[in-house]
């Protein structure tokens, strides 16, 4: 006869999510001037300064942020991500700037 021992626990948890993908762009500060839309920033290659056709929901955005705002040089796009219900990543806001 012979006698066989399996031990099998539950997983009361889930289990563990992928690492996401690191999100595209260079983690900024943006200092935003809401009176004549200008949005500077610093990056490894040096200081930024742009203008905003919006700069009061871009500071609205940034007030509810919930990473660091994320510019994107290639596309000239500055991105805030603010929290949404039933997405544990958040969403992310464009907002499209230009040089002066």
């Amino acid at each position: 006869m012979t006698v066989l021992s399996v031990n099998r626990t539950r997983r009361t948890s889930p289990a563990p999510a992928a690492a996401a993908p690191a999100a595209p762009g260079i983690p900024v500060l943006p200092a935003v001037d809401a009176n004549l839309g200008t949005v500077a920033f610093h990056t490894p290659a040096g200081h930024h300064a742009y203008w905003s056709a919006e700069p009061a929901q871009l500071l609205d955005a940034l007030a509810q942020a919930v990473r660091p705002a994320r510019w994107i040089p290639e596309i000239g796009t500055l991105v805030v991500t603010v929290a949404q219900t039933g997405v544990r990543s958040g969403r992310g806001l464009g907002f499209k700037l230009q040089r002066f």
